[in-house]
């Protein structure tokens, strides 16, 4: 099964493997971003793989700072318009953590193309601006499935004839179980989950410089934006490659670049 590491090429046997690995890269991570909450330790490789540490700050005594967990990402060739509309804290989020919801291809009207919420990995650096604004995103999809297509015929059948779209999204982490909206029980925390389609338009196999395990980078044209997306390869159907349609469930983690 997929996890967010392993869509970058990281796989470890057990907890300890994972927990020693994860305390090199911090320890050999270079660039630092501080702010109020805290700082993240930036490990990057060459590949556009990156882990992104979160330091809790240090104390009065100058003692080493404590790791408060990490998130990982990829540096890809994404720049989104958006209309950021929200900061939003999940309850287990570390002081560095957090989500931002707003709009792709905004319209000038408060709206858009269609919303999504991101897990960004800079968020704490970001959250105190004030909102609204119109910032750009570098925005990667961390794939738990992904379905290569030849033509947009073996895409999903919807319904009544209806196919999904070649370059479709839809934000489904955004979306509430009926019987939830009814008041029927506590509604779901928002997720930066999404099921697109789209065009690939640019794909390498790349190897993790510190594993050796391959991972895919994609870039995909999808509705109203072109993305990055990462893959594991074991959870990859077919053979991508330039011009044919992939299916893909992803998680969206983002950087703000303005």
């Amino acid at each position: 099964m997929a996890s967010n590491l392993s869509s970058i090429g990281f796989a470890f046997r057990d907890a300890e493997e994972f927990h020693a690995r994860m305390l090199e890269l911090a320890e050999a991570s270079r660039e630092r971003l501080r702010c109020d909450a805290g700082e993240y330790a930036i490990w990057r490789s060459r590949t556009g793989a990156e882990i992104w540490f979160h330091l809790a700050p240090a104390d009065e005594d100058g003692g080493q700072a404590s790791i408060l967990g990490l998130t990982p990402f990829y540096e890809g060739q994404s720049a989104i318009p958006m209309m950021i509309t929200a900061a939003w804290k999940r309850p287990d989020d570390t002081p560095l953590e957090g989500l931002l919801h707003g709009w792709v291809a905004p319209d000038g009207r408060g709206a858009g193309a269609y919303p999504l919420a991101l897990d960004a990995i800079d968020f704490a650096a970001h959250a105190g601006r004030p909102l609204p604004a119109s910032w750009r995103c570098r925005i990667t999809g961390f794939c738990r499935n992904l379905n290569v297509h030849e033509d947009a015929g073996t895409l999903p059948d919807l319904g009544g004839g209806q196919r999904l779209a070649a370059q479709a999204l839809i934000p489904i982490g955004l979306f509430n179980d009926p019987d939830e909206e009814d008041g029927g029980a506590e509604q779901k925390q928002p997720e930066p989950v999404v099921w697109m389609t789209g065009v690939v338009r640019a794909h390498r196999q790349l190897n993790n410089e510190v594993t050796g395990r391959p991972f895919h980078w994609l870039r995909v044209e999808s509705l109203a934006a072109t993305y990055d997306l990462v893959a594991d390869p074991d959870i990859v159907t077919g053979e991508i490659s330039e011009g044919k349609i992939i299916e893909a469930m992803t998680w969206m983690f983002a950087r703000v670049i303005d």
